[in-house]
């Protein structure tokens, strides 16, 4: 419990004072049991704010309720959405524009905040944003610790790692599970494993969660990050200027990136990256994957999946395939029907309840029952 609290006292501090009036007024009227378990708010011109959680989309309403109808939403103007982008911006955008031109900016507390609207292209090149149309509050969540039993199979002694490529769909906590292998690894762990030196490729922000060239999340005492760089200039220079042990970085899979891999591993620095994917044949037929696999690239893959509803599934192979640990996680029957005040019905698998992974399916049921 602890742990949400502090979820939702970083969203109320480090969220909250970004938000539009009306959007901040009906956050703060949310059920702590919604709020806790946000990751992504989402506001578009004239169209209803969106609380992404639970695996699902709910339309908040202006006294704070969430329904799956988005007609019992509120919408917010384009107008709001450009004076949140200066609020962030700390009434300069000038001083953002990098980040603006590239759809994100990162504020304290590693929360990113992705930005669309018409962009000014000059020479081929982004210079400006206009006319914002849409922001996505994602947040940034740690959970130290969810990387333990994992690591204990991809550490090779007590000097070295193997080259390990973790796969999972979009929204199953591979990122988060990098993060914290990253940090374990970096700081050493037991008494054997002193820890080691560790280059983070940072390209979108979403490993470190810089703020003002300070890492946000905890990657660890030996870890070097390089932020918003494409991973191919990334690696490179983290090899000629930092000699790292082990180089890690997030949603591996331009071709152009995929090569420089191969020559970090040539030279005998360890990589440990994440890529998109349902399985791992999935990957393996891919553009410049289908490379670092015939070169037997990979000692360890990481397979994140749920099965259905109610299951959660880490699966450890090695470079042949062979399945070598499954931490699997059966949420069991459902129980706990807990009456919350947004008008519904929330149901917690109570297994679930701490030290999460990634975030549950937890269901939202309306008040009609539907």
């Amino acid at each position: 419990m602890q742990l949400k609290n502090a979820v939702i006292k970083r969203i109320i501090a480090e969220v909250i004072p970004y938000l539009p009036e009306k959007v901040k007024h009906a956050v703060l009227q949310l059920d702590k049991s919604i709020m806790q378990e946000i990751e992504e708010i989402r506001l578009r011109a004239g169209k209803p704010v969106i609380l992404s959680c639970f695996m699902k989309d709910l339309f908040l309403s202006e006294g704070g309720l969430v329904f799956s109808d988005p007609n019992k939403g509120f919408i917010t103007t384009i107008n709001e959405l450009t004076e949140m982008v200066f609020k962030i911006c700390e009434n300069s955008w000038y001083a953002y524009q990098d980040d603006i031109n590239k759809g994100f900016i990162t504020i304290k507390g590693g929360h990113r905040i992705g930005l669309v609207g018409t962009p000014v292209v000059v020479d081929d090149k982004i210079i400006n944003m206009r006319d914002i149309s849409s922001l996505n509050i994602r947040i940034a969540r740690e959970v130290l610790g969810c990387g333990d039993q994992i690591v204990e199979h991809i550490i090779n002694g007590c000097r070295d790692v193997f080259n390990t490529l973790i796969i999972s769909p979009p929204g199953l906590g591979k990122t988060t599970l990098l993060r914290d292998i990253i940090r374990i690894i970096s700081s050493g762990f037991g008494k054997d494993f002193a820890g080691i030196k560790v280059g983070v490729v940072d390209e979108r922000g979403e490993i470190a969660a810089c703020y003002r060239g300070i890492a946000q999340n905890d990657l660890g005492y030996r870890t070097d990050v390089i932020n918003g760089i494409h991973k191919k200039d990334g690696m490179e220079i983290l090899l000629r200027s930092m000699s790292p042990n082990v180089i890690s970085l997030d949603e591996l899979g331009n071709p152009e990136d995929v090569s420089t891999v191969l020559q970090v591993i040539n030279a005998g620095i360890r990589v440990i990256a994440t890529a998109h994917g349902y399985n791992l044949n999935d990957v393996k037929q891919r553009r410049g994957f289908r490379e670092l696999f015939s070169e037997n690239c990979f000692e360890r893959i990481i397979i994140i999946s749920s099965s259905n509803e109610f299951e959660y599934e880490v699966k450890v192979m090695d470079g042949e395939e062979n399945v070598i640990a499954v931490d699997c996680e059966n949420r069991g029957e459902l129980d706990g029907y807990n009456k919350l005040n947004h008008g519904g019905i929330c149901i917690f698998p109570s297994p679930y309840y701490e030290n999460r992974i990634h975030t549950g399916n937890t269901v939202i049921i309306n008040g009609a029952g539907k």
